[in-house]
């Protein structure tokens, strides 16, 4: 886990779903150091499925933004993993990151939705 107490990125499996579930919480303003510190974490995620590909859920309900380093390398893990995703739940009520998720989920194998409601969508991550 990397976390602060005013920023940072966590990380944890969940068994939500018949295939695994990433469960992503993100805080605060993330810099570079925060992805320094999540990237192993996040890559071992991956590497630990089973399948081929697993399913996301990202809590963006406390991020206040990126710094531009850390916004390049949210960028890199899209890149990286985003061809590993079957399906990704976004959980924000700011309006700014679900235009910027957009952007995203364009570089996703899978289907991308935006939630409101943790529980909504644990829901559709699980279905």
């Amino acid at each position: 886990m990397t976390t602060s107490t005013s920023h940072g990125l966590q990380i944890e499996s969940l068994t939500l779903a018949p295939m695994p579930v990433v469960r992503v919480t993100a805080r605060g303003t993330l810099t570079h150091d925060d992805y320094v510190a999540f990237m192993p974490q996040l890559d071992a995620a991956f590497a630990e499925q089973t399948g081929d590909r697993l399913r996301l859920l990202f809590d963006a309900r406390e991020l206040q933004g990126w710094e531009l380093r850390a916004a390049l390398d949210d960028f890199k893990v899209v890149m990286s993993h985003g061809r590993q995703v079957e399906r990704m739940a976004l959980v924000t009520n700011a309006r700014w990151i679900e235009l910027l998720s957009n952007i995203g989920k364009l570089l996703l194998a899978g289907e991308m939705r935006h939630f409101h409601n943790r529980s909504e969508a644990e829901a559709w991550i699980s279905a």
